[in-house]
């Protein structure tokens, strides 16, 4: 099936910016890329595409940049609490200009941060996780799976996995940690990785855009090897010459710390009841007399109302407790983000049998043909 003109979302991003570039290169068919900020646009405006400014907040932009195209490609990674509107309003955009084919590219991450199944496939589960990125994706996903539902939208939905390649997020700091003589490991790199190259998912995308037996499904796209953090990591990382220390960071650690750095707006609180308890800032204060007639006043009602043991109580509560996470500030070390706990902590496998099956397609490259592929490109960008 040939398309007028296919609008690509998200077309300055990581995996839009390939696609755009393999639409252009490999396959030949125009498209339209809505672009939000033009300070992005450098990658894919060599390739001379058509630039729409646009935003899917903006109705307008959108009729706009939708006119004369039949197809859509929504790649655009909304703020996890205005994803399900700006999905909303791309899908009535499309429905009022005639489109016939609507490929959103969701996530593996609409399963759940920590899948209990050995295997995942699109059987699991979909839900609220109370996890923001998971529940932005499963809330969008939900408003196109209503549109397929209800009107019989020609909507396609493709969950990648871990997309790697050159550009991308997984990769770039893995290579500057290394640059720095450092490999950062959560739990020894024993979790899940479900790698999957950048160019097997824009082929699925295209796919997605042609093949009929598509239509109204969910499909998982992942890579065919399995591999795990420890050798993605690696994989990476060796690319760059010189001794490197290894970082391996429990879990459990973790997840105490950033519950730690959670509770800081608490602790600036506490901090503040703490110094107007202080006897250094109560002698200050009590130097105006109005205050300190009010000081005095304060003291004697709760020396009335509190006894001994809730006095001692509130003392040590006011006095404050060290950090159990003191030794995580040493600036020798870098507490990794949650994002990186919720992905290599994964312990699942994820499964692309249904997309192989219904949508005709296979990942072409192999793991280590995608790294060799990614190290082309960090050689000619100079960062290995």
């Amino acid at each position: 099936m040939s398309w007028r003109k296919i609008l690509v979302t998200g077309a300055t991003g990581f995996i839009g910016s390939r696609l755009c570039e393999m639409l252009a290169l490999d396959h030949r068919v125009p498209y339209r890329a809505l672009v939000r900020n033009y300070s992005r646009a450098a990658r894919i405006a060599r390739l001379d595409a058509e630039l729409a400014p646009g935003d899917l907040l903006d109705v307008a932009s959108l009729d706009r940049a939708l006119d004369g195209c039949d197809a859509v490609v929504n790649l655009a990674h909304a703020d996890d609490r205005s994803a399900p509107r700006q999905v909303a309003q791309l899908v009535a955009a499309a429905r009022r200009a005639g489109v016939q084919r609507f490929v959103h590219v969701s996530s593996m991450a609409v399963h759940g941060p920590e899948p209990v199944a050995a295997v995942v496939d699109e059987s699991a589960p979909i839900r609220r996780w109370r996890e923001a990125y998971c529940d932005a994706k499963v809330a969008g996903e939900a408003v196109v799976a209503d549109a397929i539902r209800q009107y019989g939208f020609p909507a396609v939905i493709l969950r990648p996995t871990i997309v790697y390649g050159p550009y991308s997020f997984f990769v770039t700091p893995i290579i500057d940690d290394a640059r720095d003589g450092r490999i950062s490991l959560i739990d020894g790199g024993r979790g899940v990785c479900n790698a999957v190259y950048v160019d097997d998912v824009c082929d699925a995308i295209v796919a997605g855009l042609h093949d009929d037996r598509a239509l109204g499904g969910a499909f998982l796209v992942n890579g065919d090897d399995p591999v795990d953090w420890h050798r993605f990591i690696h994989a990476f990382a060796d690319l760059v010459s010189g001794r490197k220390r290894t970082d391996d960071h429990a879990v459990e650690a973790i997840r105490a710390h950033w519950q730690g750095q959670h509770s800081i707006s608490r602790g600036n609180l506490g901090a503040t009841a703490r110094l107007l308890a202080s006897p250094d800032f109560q002698a200050q204060l009590a130097r105006v007399p109005a205050i300190g007639a009010l000081l005095r006043g304060s003291k004697r009602l709760a020396a009335m109302a509190l006894d001994d043991d809730r006095k001692r109580a509130l003392k040590q509560r006011l006095r404050g407790r060290p950090s159990p996470f003191a030794d995580s500030h040493h600036p020798a070390v870098r507490i990794p983000g949650e994002g990186r706990v919720v992905r290599e902590a994964y312990r699942a496998r994820v499964a692309n049998a249904l997309a192989k099956r219904q949508l005709g397609w296979a990942p072409r490259h192999r793991f280590e043909r995608g790294v060799e592929r990614t190290h082309d490109w960090l050689r000619f960008a100079r960062m290995v």
